[in-house]
């Protein structure tokens, strides 16, 4: 480590002030670091210090040894690097309970036997401090300057990792959140095992011989970069080094993300350009060869999938991550594109296709059982899931119909079976909204049952409605409904007046049944 950027109470022993010097306890303690030195007499230290002092006394308050005991306590407590007294001015010798505490503290005790310029020393040493200090930021510069230069270069985490090893002769590790970890220089693997155990058994207060720094971006964090060493403490400067390390590295995955981001973008793009039909069978399969050599395609389709996030910015990654997994699981290859609260999967079917619905069953199954999904949505995902094509250029179609089955969905209810071909009715209820001609079919077959329940507060369409769900069984319609069936043959007289003596007709009730599902269609959204 570059020992050499922090004075030491050692290196302050060689200045000419302190030829005379005589260290009288604490020897073992004299590599401690001192960032300022300072002249202190009075016994009460307070909030005074900082901590790594170097603090000169004559002594002048000790009136007795349970203050020079006490102010020694302060001192220490206070983590004051080391203190400096002249003898002969006020006292003619250190106290024998003194010299003990500071030895039992291995706290640097130094005594001028003659008098000294206090005011020459707080120069002297101040100056070097500041010289020291400048030193340290030049240098400082300097190896944030080199990170940069790596982080330019073709393989610059590693170089990274090697120049903070080489500048402060530690070991380095990197240790990512979900990849395997990185140790600089290698190590074998029972020195690995021995020194992870020992970094993650630690306290939350870091230990002499460990540091550590989280690699963040985006508030997100993505690995820990640690140092290890036999050193007993580490220094400010080995502390700023790591820092500078760790913020270049974040730089660097930032930078990492911005290309992964453009990548997806451009991915997306062409997903989406391939959902509205404007890619060639050529073109598609050349893209698909490139993802995947052996993807032979059995047919293709779309999958959207609602959702409403109960965290504000949710990572879309992470969750197309685990989809994939589970669609590959059925033997699908899944392309994804997503907007805020709707995902998009292109699925290509690599088995064969009779079972792809079953498949796709047990994949959207399991989707909803997962925990991520039920811990971070705020109601139940909904699914549309369009037909299967044998044309990779005709995947708009499916699109569509994915489409059509989520919208019907928001109209009628989530359905347990979410394929475009189990919409039945619905197709083609939806196709008449789309040519704007539902309400009007609904007016044309409907009104008169409709007016007279908004006038009367009856519930003629509800009667209809069930009485046309049995078959025209007048039993179970007065069972479903909760009326006796003397109140039923009253309410079917007044829908032969309101609707004519022929609505149970073939193909009049046939009319009038798309009637009561389009009103479903229109008005009873979800």
């Amino acid at each position: 480590m570059k020992s050499t950027l922090i004075l030491k109470v050692s290196d302050i022993l060689q200045r000419d002030h302190f030829g005379d010097a005589q260290v009288v306890a604490g020897r073992k303690g004299l590599s401690r670091a001192v960032k300022w030195t300072h002249i202190m007499e009075v016994t009460e230290i307070g909030q005074l210090l900082n901590g790594n002092e170097l603090i000169l006394s004559t002594g002048v308050g000790w009136a007795n040894e349970d203050l020079s005991l006490s102010f020694l306590r302060q001192l220490i407590d206070q983590n004051v690097s080391a203190l400096c007294v002249e003898l002969g001015t006020y006292i003619n010798s250190i106290p024998e309970g003194m010299i003990e505490l500071a030895k039992q503290h291995q706290f640097p005790l130094i005594v001028f036997n003659q008098e000294v310029r206090f005011i020459d020393i707080t120069q002297d040493l101040n100056g070097l401090m500041i010289k020291t200090r400048d030193k340290m930021m030049s240098d400082l510069e300097a190896f944030s300057n080199q990170l940069n230069h790596l982080l330019l270069s073709t393989d610059g985490f590693k170089g990274v990792l090697r120049l903070l090893h080489d500048y402060l002769d530690v070991q380095v590790i990197y240790e990512p959140v979900d990849s395997q970890v990185l140790f600089y220089p290698t190590v074998e693997k029972s020195k690995r095992e021995t020194l992870l155990s020992k970094i993650h058994s630690r306290s939350h207060d870091l230990s002499e011989s460990t540091a550590s720094q989280p690699i963040q971006a985006l508030g997100h964090k993505f690995a820990d970069l640690i140092i290890f060493s036999q050193s007993e403490a580490w220094t400010e400067f080995d502390y700023l080094v790591l820092d500078r390390t760790a913020t270049a590295l974040a730089q660097d995955q930032l930078r990492l993300l911005y290309v992964e981001e453009k990548r997806k973008y451009k991915e997306n793009r062409w997903v989406q350009k391939w959902l509205n039909g404007d890619h060639r069978q050529e073109e598609i399969e050349q893209h698909l060869s490139s993802l995947e050599s052996s993807l032979k395609p059995k047919g293709c389709t779309v999958c959207l999938c609602k959702v409403d996030f109960s965290e504000r910015e949710p990572d879309f990654t992470y969750y197309t991550m685990i989809f994939r997994s589970i669609f590959e699981q059925q033997g699908f290859f899944l392309l994804a594109t997503y907007e805020w609260n709707q995902m998009t999967f292109v699925l290509l079917n690599k088995r064969k296709k009779a079972d792809w619905k079953s498949r796709m069953n047990r994949a959207l199954e399991q989707i909803q059982k997962t925990e991520l999904i039920k811990e971070q949505l705020a109601t139940p995902a909904y699914f549309g899931v369009g037909k299967l094509l044998d044309h990779l250029n005709c995947l708009h179609e499916s699109y569509h119909m994915a489409q059509e089955t989520l919208y019907a969905q928001e109209k009628i209810g989530k359905l347990d079976n979410p394929y475009y071909e189990e919409l039945y009715i619905y197709q083609l209820v939806s196709q008449l909204n789309k040519q704007g001609s539902l309400e009007a079919f609904v007016t044309d077959y409907l009104s008169p049952v409709l007016e007279y329940d908004d006038k009367h507060k009856s519930q003629m369409f509800d009667t209809l409605k069930v009485f046309l769900e049995v078959n025209g069984s007048k039993k179970e319609a007065a069972k479903r409904l909760f009326i006796v069936r003397q109140t039923l043959y009253h309410r079917i007289e007044k829908l032969k007046e309101l609707l004519g003596e022929d609505f149970m007709e073939p193909e009049k009730r046939l009319a009038i049944e798309f009637g009561v599902y389009a009103k479903g269609f229109l008005y009873e959204q979800t």
